[in-house]
């Protein structure tokens, strides 16, 4: 039973892909040096000069609107300019410092994307964010039980969170 129903979702996630292979989104590979771009995913062909990764990032930033995968904390977020980001507590940050995010995965608009392997170059963009507020979450119970043992425990914990908004997000030129 196991095997089928991966077997099925393979099967959905393939033809999900070849729909998106369809589509108008181009796709460019960013590798992990800075001066490498690779072509449109649909062709193999090898890593082109710094001159089309030139030209790549200015299709991009020619676009109106731009989005991020970002990797904070081990996790990926899609985030926009102006966004409200909520992820468990940074320990190391006060209200209202400006954080610099740097592990990006992906940078795109409606039309282009520029994926990293594993994370875009830094130089092609200047994303920050800012530490708004750093409330306790809902509560949370936690019921532990040991069978015939007469041990049973509940436990409730109030999670602490990090609020962070999306102040810059820019494609550099």
């Amino acid at each position: 039973m196991l095997r089928s129903f991966t077997s099925r979702m393979v099967g959905a996630a393939q033809r999900t892909n070849s729909a998106v292979a369809t589509s108008a989104v181009r796709l460019f590979s960013a590798t992990s040096t800075a001066s490498q771009v690779a072509t449109p995913t649909s062709s193999t062909a090898s890593p082109s000069t710094s001159s089309s990764s030139d030209s790549e990032i200015s299709l991009l930033r020619n676009q109106l609107k731009y989005y991020a995968v970002a990797e904070i904390k081990n996790r990926p977020y899609l985030i926009t300019k102006n966004d409200i980001i909520v992820l468990d507590r940074l320990k190391d940050v006060q209200l209202g410092d400006v954080i610099e995010l740097n592990q990006i995965k992906e940078l795109g608009s409606k039309d282009y994307a520029i994926q990293g392997a594993p994370y875009v170059s830094s130089e092609y963009y200047s994303i920050k964010a800012t530490v708004i507020e750093q409330p306790k979450g809902k509560i949370v119970e936690t019921f532990k039980k040991k069978r015939r043992k007469h041990f049973q425990r509940r436990y409730h914990i109030k999670p602490l969170h990090t609020l962070l908004r999306v102040s810059e997000l820019e494609v550099k030129a």
